[in-house]
């Protein structure tokens, strides 16, 4: 590869494929905790659109060069190229494409308080999942965007953001993070979103045990510290290409730990949907 195609590939995923996590975000970009050096809080920013990093605890900064540079402590050019296409993987004739920075919207004027909209009540029981659950582990967020009010249902994840969840709407409130439900069990249910996780409190799988919900399977790395702790780790993950990928990442951590349960839905897309088919005429057999 040229230099113009090295200085394309992302910084997010370069780091991302070294094993390292954003720990946050703001306006201009992600936090990570400084990836050549130990510090207890993250202080290493990236900028998405500029392809650009600045480390605040040492006043370094530039480009996927100088990073290599400073994690490889090769000075050459030429050597720190190499070292980013080692790590990276990258064929030699075939340039790499990154994947763009997608920048969340802009939330304003946020409330967060008890969930008692009856619309938003009614999207959950045309779910399956009926008020007590609901009430019992979402909240309502009512907030701003682009100067239009709207509210949803949220979910809190380990970060203090939120899952947010309304019949038109599908998204979250930063930062993203799992959610850790413990209960001092030795058994973890594993869940991709939220309403799986509520659907499971339907159907009684959780039956108190601990549960880690990922609110995405790009979070799947973070579950792994938590999930070390457990003896059985059981897996209500979605019958696609992501739940599959996901559920094999986890049996690399912890091989004959990790339970695949999604054979309880076999002809249903994920847990939420096979609690739907059990339940037809669900607004009618499912009490607000």
């Amino acid at each position: 590869m040229n230099i113009d195609e090295i200085k394309k590939i992302s910084l997010v995923e370069f780091l991302n494929q070294l094993g390292y996590q954003p720990t946050g975000r703001d306006s201009k970009g992600l936090w990570f905790y400084a990836p050549y050096r130990s510090e207890r809080k993250p202080s290493f920013h990236v900028n998405p659109r500029r392809n650009v990093w600045f480390d605040f605890g040492t006043g370094a900064g530039g480009d996927i060069f100088s990073l290599a540079g400073e994690m490889s402590g090769e000075t050459d050019f030429l050597r720190q190229a190499d070292y980013i296409a080692e790590k990276m993987r990258l064929p030699v004739a075939k340039p790499y494409t990154p994947t763009p920075f997608v920048e969340e919207p802009s939330f304003e004027n946020v409330k967060v308080s008890r969930l008692t909209s009856p619309a938003l009540l009614k999207y959950l029981v045309d779910r399956g999942i009926p008020r007590e659950i609901a009430q019992r582990y979402c909240v309502q967020v009512d907030y701003e965007l682009h100067g239009k009010k709207y509210y949803a249902i949220g979910f809190e994840n380990n970060a203090h953001g939120y899952e947010l969840r309304n019949p038109f709407f599908k998204g979250s409130y930063p930062p993203k993070h799992i959610t850790h439900i413990a209960n001092c069990h030795a058994r973890c249910n594993v869940f991709e979103g939220f309403i799986d996780f509520l659907s499971a409190e339907r159907l009684g799988f959780n039956d108190r045990m601990d549960s880690i919900v990922l609110n995405s399977v790009a979070n799947v790395a973070k579950a792994i510290t938590p999930l070390a702790d457990y003896t059985v780790i059981q897996c209500y993950l979605d019958n696609d290409t992501a739940g599959r990928a996901a559920l094999a990442r986890l049996r690399r951590e912890f091989g004959d730990k990790v339970m695949d349960k999604s054979a309880l839905y076999p002809d249903n897309k994920d847990l939420n949907n096979y609690l739907m088919s059990l339940y037809p005429k669900k607004s009618s057999k499912l009490k607000l």
